[in-house]
């Protein structure tokens, strides 16, 4: 009877055995994932001064423009310049057809040597009338009449001399030369067509170069006569100053034209007379919290990550102004470490860590 009462818990024992193990085999395992810090790269914020460039877009200026037009009319003989050539001080730029003032020019020195003759001939005679005089032998109403005569011929004289002096300036105008050193702009006139007194013939430019830049009120203040400037055309690169800010501002732009005179030149080739130029203009340095432009984000607003304890913080910044690859910001902090890569993988409070920069150990 005891044996089979010790059978039968034995196998109530291992019926009730499997769901014991299911059971407890059914209970869930709880870990806790591992957070994967984000590497990034840091610098330290300072406030420092960082030299200000004002950047503009320029017309290539024609500078001094000078007119060049004959004083005696006639018919355009000669053009001894082209459009665009270089020319130099003294250079001769074009000629009248000289025939008649030759002829003219002729007919007065022939007028001239006659009107000499005859107030020569009037002064020998009046001396000769002085001494018969002093003799007597002639009446003082004779010698006032060889007066008059002599005095007559000798205006006559002095008119064939300014006459003369006319016709050999006229000559002289139908050469048309250069007072300065430049460039050919314009030519309005062909060989063979008549000219008017006065009419402009060929435009000549100065070889000095300029730029026109038109400033904003705020940009206009900034800038001052001898304010240094860099000029780019092209490939090319120039520098210059500033000569000249207009007190007015345009009409229409509501600008203030600024004249830049350039010291250090581009080729004349590419110098070409109301093409662009890229402007920068020194303004001086200004202070303040310089952070590079690639470590700003936007989503709506302007931000940028620091890290606080090995931790990302979005912070909300200002930007005041760029220069090259960076910006003034306000919002940050003299020893703020601010993330400079890898900042579009993280999110506000994200654990990162700090990865070596370039050279670092």
């Amino acid at each position: 009877m005891i044996k089979s009462k010790q059978l039968s818990g034995a196998l109530i024992t291992l019926l009730l055995l499997p769901a014991f193990l299911i059971g407890c085999s059914s209970q869930p395992t709880v870990t806790t994932p591992m957070e994967v810090p984000k590497p990034v790269t840091v610098s330290s914020i300072t406030e420092q001064s960082q030299s200000v460039q004002l950047e503009y877009l320029g017309i290539i200026g024609s500078g001094e423009l000078k007119k060049y037009s004959f004083k005696v009319p006639g018919k355009l003989t000669h053009l001894n310049v082209h459009k665009g050539e270089a020319i130099h001080q003294g250079e001769l730029l074009a000629d009248l057809d000289q025939t008649d003032l030759s002829l003219a020019l002729r007919n007065s020195q022939l007028n001239l040597a006659q009107a000499e003759q005859v107030y020569q001939d009037a002064q020998t005679q009046y001396t000769k009338y002085q001494e018969l005089i002093k003799g007597g032998a002639m009446a003082q109403t004779d010698l006032d009449k060889a007066k008059l005569d002599m005095d007559v011929k000798g205006s006559n004289y002095q008119r064939a001399q300014v006459d003369l002096e006319a016709k050999q300036n006229a000559l002289a105008d139908t050469e048309l030369y250069s007072d300065m050193a430049g460039y050919v702009t314009d030519i309005l006139y062909k060989e063979g067509e008549n000219l008017d007194v006065g009419y402009p013939v060929i435009v000549v430019r100065n070889q000095e170069q300029v730029i026109d830049v038109g400033l904003g009120q705020t940009d206009a203040a900034k800038v001052k006569p001898g304010t240094k400037a860099v000029v780019k055309v092209g490939d090319f690169t120039g520098e210059g100053e500033v000569t000249r800010i207009d007190q007015v501002p345009d009409t229409e732009t509501r600008t203030y034209n600024t004249e830049i005179k350039l010291t250090k030149e581009i080729p004349p080739e590419a110098y070409f007379i109301g093409a662009t130029a890229s402007v920068s203009l020194a303004s001086g340095a200004e202070k303040g919290i310089w952070i590079p432009i690639s470590a700003v984000m936007n989503d709506g607003e302007d931000y940028i990550f620091l890290v606080q304890t090995d931790r990302a913080v979005k912070k909300n910044i200002s930007l005041k102004n760029t220069q090259g690859f960076n910006v003034r910001v306000e919002g940050l902090n003299s020893g703020d470490i601010l993330v400079t890569s890898g900042m579009k993988e993280l999110s506000e409070g994200m654990k990162v860590t700090i990865a070596p920069t370039a050279g670092g150990q």
